[in-house]
């Protein structure tokens, strides 16, 4: 679902391990948007009423997160298929923040040069996460991370702990963090150049992230190492 990009997303190549089959591009024209500050959230439930039914999961993450299956040999199919329990209505995922890790122009690869995370703290954005819904029982997005479900069911952390934002329902926290199975990559700032572009470029939910975002994350919070994303090519 392509917010607006110029040039749109659809007319970069494809990775060669990626068939264009596999990859259906919906543009969003910037003149004909609608739904002011929750446009993302519009962007959502767009996408799940047009695919949902053609799925068992859908996992709504933005274009610079990255999932890692970090449990071994356990494969993101085999991890979905053990959370198919009749209570669970979406699985939500630890963040794993990166930051610029010095960089201050566009690097030739994302995953190879930021290095760099923020700590999972307290306090850390790192026990924010995103969802992967059960299309069956998604019924609309609270907000660009947590979903209402239909008939009781709950989001639930990877070894099934209850999410619900340490007892604030609109809140898609998770603590303890853990990324035992499964981890989100957020590469939040990227370069300094790029960040920047960012800035003035804005959001889907009208809200963009300013300089504050930048030191916090640059700057306040400890950081630690995670090169594991650098292993895969490109």
């Amino acid at each position: 679902m392509d917010d607006g990009s110029l040039p749109p997303l659809s007319t970069f190549p494809l990775p060669s391990s990626i068939p264009s089959s596999a990859v259906t591009f919906t543009y969003q024209d910037p003149e004909d948007r609608t739904g002011g500050h929750s446009q993302q959230l519009s962007i959502y439930r767009r996408c799940l009423q047009t695919w949902g039914s053609q799925h068992t999961w859908m996992a709504f993450i933005d274009g610079d997160e990255f999932f890692e299956m970090t449990g071994g040999n356990e494969t993101f199919p085999q991890f979905l298929q053990s959370m198919e329990d009749e209570s669970i209505g979406a699985v939500a995922v630890n963040w794993r923040m990166h930051t610029s890790s010095g960089y201050l122009t566009r690097p030739d690869s994302v995953r190879k040069a930021f290095i760099n995370c923020i700590w999972d703290g307290p306090p850390s954005d790192n026990s924010l996460t995103k969802s992967i819904v059960r299309t069956e029982f998604a019924e609309s997005p609270q907000n660009p991370h947590l979903w209402y479900l239909k008939d009781g069911r709950v989001t639930v952390g990877e070894k099934g702990d209850l999410v619900d934002g340490n007892g604030v329902q609109s809140e898609a926290l998770r603590n303890p963090i853990s990324r035992a199975r499964v981890a989100l990559h957020h590469y939040a700032l990227k370069s300094r150049e790029e960040y920047e572009e960012k800035m003035l470029r804005g959001n889907a939910m009208d809200d963009p992230k300013g300089e504050g975002f930048w030191n916090s994350l640059e700057h306040t919070l400890p950081k630690v190492a995670c090169p594991e994303m650098g292993f895969y090519d490109p």
